[in-house]
C-alpha cells in the first residue's frame, strides 16, 4: 500500500486504519473523547480511509499493469515520469465535460493538437481532419457511420450497405455493423495472412459502402496490402478504412528507425480514413484514440447533430456524449512530453525486446504464423504443449493469450504477444521462465472443462475462472467446435454469471 495518501496519514488516521485491518467496530465516543473531534468528523475520517483502504484491497485481485508480465491490454513504458505527467493532466481535467466544448474550450485545444500529431504521423495533407474518441472501437464506429451515411446519401436508403473486410479485421467492425445495420462480408487471407486482394475485388457489389483493412491486424501482426487494395477502392469509388489502432503510434517510428514498413497511411491515395489509438503505443492513459478523415466533407458523415430538441443544440463528434476531458488532457501532455524523439526511443526498445523474445522462443521450438512486420508476435510450436505452457507461465506471473487454430488457413494453435517498451527489461527473464515452463507437464484437464460446457454447467466454469483453475484465454479454444450462435450464447452466460 505504498501510496501518497497513506504516507500523509497522521496518528489518528493510522489508528483508524488499524481498526479496519483488524476488522474491528470503531468506537466513535471513545475516539471523540481522546481526540477532541466531534463524532461526525471522526465518522467522516473513517469513511474516507475505509473507502481508500477497500480500493487497495480490491487492487490485490488485479495483475500489476507495470510489471511487464502482460502482453495485451496495457502498453507499459516503465517510465515513472511519463506516467506522473499523464495522471496529473488527467486529474486536473477530470471534472470537465467534452459535451459542451464551448464551455470547456480546453477540449478544442487538446483535440486539435492530438489530431494534428496523428495527422503528421499518418502523412495527412491540409484537408485531413479528425476526431479524438475514447477508444479504438469508438473510432471504428465513426468510420463505419461515415461510410454508411455517405452511401445512403449517394445511393438511397433502400439497400442495406455492406462492409468488405478480411477475417483478420478487428471485431469492432462486426460490432459497428451490428449496431448500425450493415452487412459484413469477410474475405479470406492469403498465405502471408494478409487480406486476399482478388477476394476483395470479387466481393464488391452495388451495396458495398466500405472496404476495411488493417495495419497491422491484431491476431497475427501482419500489414494488409494497402496500396493494391486502395487501387481497387479508387477504381470503384468506395471508401477505404485502414485500422491502425495498434500500429498508428509505432509503425511510423519503426520506419524512422529504418525498419521496412509498407505504406499504409494517407500517402496511399485511396485511403479515406484511419483509426489510431493514443492509449496504445501513444502511452497515455486509457480513453484516447483518433479517427482521421481524408476531408472535412467526409468527416461530416460521422457527426451527429440534433437541432430540433426544445432543450439544447445536441452535437456529438463522437459516439458518447458526456465525457471527461481528462483522457484528452493526458494524451496531449504525453505527446508534448515525448515528442518524436521520445517515441523513437521507446520504439527502439520495442524492436529490441521483440527480437530478443522472438529469437529466444525460436530456440525453444516456436515459429511465427506469418511474417513479423509489427510489434505483435503470433507464435506456434509443433514441440510445445501451448495450453500447458500458458498455464505454467501464468503460475509464474506471466499472462499470455492463446489464439485458436484456424483450419481453413492452416493456422495452428498459437500464442499472441504484443510487445511494449517495458519488455525490454524483462525479455531475458521471460525466456528463462519459458524454458522452465515448457518442461513442466500440463495440469489442465481440457476434456473435463469441455464436458462442463457441453452439459451447460456454466456455474462451475465461472468458479474455475474465478479461482484461477483455468484461464479465460482458453475459452475460445473450448468453443471452437460449437456453432457460432451457441458459442456466443454460452459466452454471454459465463459473463452474466461472472458479474452476478
Amino acid at each position: 500500500m505504498k501510496n501518497k495518501f497513506f504516507l500523509k496519514m497522521d496518528k489518528l488516521d493510522l489508528k483508524i486504519l488499524k481498526y479496519l485491518k483488524d476488522k474491528k467496530e470503531i468506537d466513535l465516543s471513545n475516539f471523540s473523547k481522546k481526540t477532541g473531534l466531534s463524532k461526525e468528523k471522526i465518522k467522516n475520517r473513517f469513511k474516507k480511509i475505509e473507502a481508500i483502504y477497500s480500493l487497495h484491497e480490491i487492487n490485490e485481485f488485479d495483475v500489476d499493469p507495470t510489471s511487464g508480465k502482460l502482453f495485451a491490454y496495457v502498453y507499459e513504458t516503465g517510465e515513472k515520469d511519463l506516467k506522473d505527467i499523464a495522471m496529473e493532466a488527467f486529474n486536473l481535467y477530470a471534472e470537465k465535460n467534452v459535451l459542451d466544448f464551448t464551455v470547456f474550450k480546453s477540449d478544442i485545444l487538446f483535440e486539435r493538437e492530438i489530431v494534428n500529431f496523428g495527422k503528421k504521423l499518418m502523412h495527412g495533407n491540409e484537408n485531413v481532419v479528425g476526431t479524438v474518441t475514447y477508444g479504438g472501437t469508438e473510432s471504428i464506429f465513426l468510420a463505419v457511420k461515415a461510410a454508411r451515411d455517405r452511401y445512403k446519401k449517394l445511393y438511397g436508403k433502400d439497400k442495406v450497405p455492406e462492409i468488405i473486410a478480411p477475417v483478420t479485421i478487428h471485431p469492432a467492425f462486426l460490432k459497428a455493423a451490428d449496431y448500425m445495420v450493415l452487412n459484413i462480408k469477410r474475405v479470406p487471407v492469403n498465405e502471408n495472412l494478409k487480406a486476399n486482394i482478388e477476394s476483395i475485388k470479387e466481393s464488391i457489389t452495388d451495396k458495398t459502402a466500405l472496404i476495411a483493412i488493417s495495419a497491422p491486424n491484431w491476431p497475427y501482426g501482419t500489414i494488409d496490402d494497402v496500396k493494391d487494395i486502395s487501387d481497387i477502392a479508387l477504381d470503384k469509388n468506395i471508401p477505404l478504412h485502414v485500422d491502425s489502432c495498434v500500429g498508428g503510434f509505432i509503425l511510423p517510428f519503426f520506419e524512422m528507425l529504418d525498419e521496412k514498413v509498407p505504406p499504409f497511411d494517407f500517402r496511399v491515395p485511396g485511403v479515406s480514413s484511419i483509426s489510431l489509438d493514443v492509449h496504445k503505443y501513444g502511452y497515455t492513459t486509457k480513453g484516447a484514440s483518433i479517427v482521421l478523415f481524408s476531408s472535412p466533407d467526409y468527416k461530416k458523415f460521422s457527426i451527429y447533430v440534433d437541432s430540433t430538441s426544445p432543450g439544447y443544440l445536441f452535437v456529438n463528434q463522437a459516439v458518447l456524449s458526456s465525457r471527461s476531458v481528462g483522457p484528452f488532457a493526458a494524451a496531449y501532455a504525453t505527446i508534448k512530453y515525448l515528442g518524436i524523439d521520445g517515441y523513437k526511443r521507446l520504439a527502439k526498445k520495442v524492436l529490441i525486446a521483440r527480437d530478443r523474445i522472438y529469437s529466444g522462443l525460436k530456440e525453444l521450438g516456436f515459429r511465427s504464423t506469418g511474417p513479423v512486420e509489427s510489434s505483435i508476435l503470433s507464435l506456434y510450436s509443433d514441440k510445445v504443449d501451448l495450453l500447458g505452457y500458458a498455464y505454467n507461465m501464468k503460475n509464474k506471473g506471466w499472462h499470455i493469450s492463446l489464439q485458436k487454430p484456424v483450419k481453413d488457413y492452416n493456422i495452428p494453435l498459437n500464442i499472441h504477444l504484443t510487445i511494449s517498451p517495458v519488455h525490454y527489461r524483462v525479455a531475458q527473464r521471460f525466456i528463462i521462465d519459458s524454458r522452465e515452463s515448457i518442461s513442466i507437464p500440463s495440469k489442465i484437464n481440457m476434456q473435463e472443462i469441455k464436458n462442463l460446457i457441453e452439459n451447460g454447467e456454466m456455474g462451475k466454469v465461472v468458479e474455475y475462472l474465478e479461482n484461477g483453475s483455468i484461464d479465460s484465454g482458453i475459452i475460445p479454444i473450448l468453443l471452437e467446435n460449437l456453432p457460432e450462435d451457441i458459442a456466443s450464447d454460452l459466452v454471454k452466460d459465463i459473463v452474466i454469471g461472472w458479474f452476478k
